[in-house]
């Protein structure tokens, strides 16, 4: 995974969106964007390349490269020196592409290779680095919290 793209997906875990309009970078909501103002204004040309090419792929090819993404938005969170699981994570993105009517990949070693080709390293044990769902790491955090009385 290179630069802009993750940083396309950094802004997205946090609930932005990133297009173009004309010759201008937009994202949306701006808050998403803050804190990598620096970062996105150094990438910008690649950033810009990058989404301009998914737009001219083909339309019969977007749609399951975008499953994957759109997956990653609604239901994991980033976080560097976290690691989830590759089956807990390929049984939920199962159970989405249910939901929203989307085709799963076929296996977990397929849904491995596209994560691999996303660029996540995933472990010879099944794990994840950088990416695990969001109810995970809620759960972590949950548990870590101190209770003051």
């Amino acid at each position: 995974m290179n630069e802009a793209e993750e940083l396309i997906r950094i802004v997205e875990s946090r609930g932005g969106r990133v297009f173009i309009e004309g010759e201008k970078l937009v994202i949306e909501p701006k808050e998403a964007a803050l804190p990598l103002a620096d970062s996105l204004r150094m990438f910008k040309p690649q950033i810009v390349a990058l989404l301009q090419s998914r737009t001219e792929q083909e339309p019969e090819s977007a749609p399951e490269s975008d499953v994957l993404g759109l997956w990653m938005i609604a239901r994991c969170v980033y976080r560097d020196r976290c690691w989830g699981g590759v089956g807990a994570l390929y049984l939920d993105l199962a159970r989405w592409c249910a939901e929203h009517g989307q085709p799963a990949p076929e296996s977990r070693r397929a849904f491995t290779a596209e994560l691999q080709t996303e660029g996540f390293a995933v472990s010879a044990d099944g794990l994840v680095y950088g990416l695990m769902l969001g109810e995970d790491l809620e759960a972590v955090l949950l548990s870590q919290a101190v209770t003051v009385q």
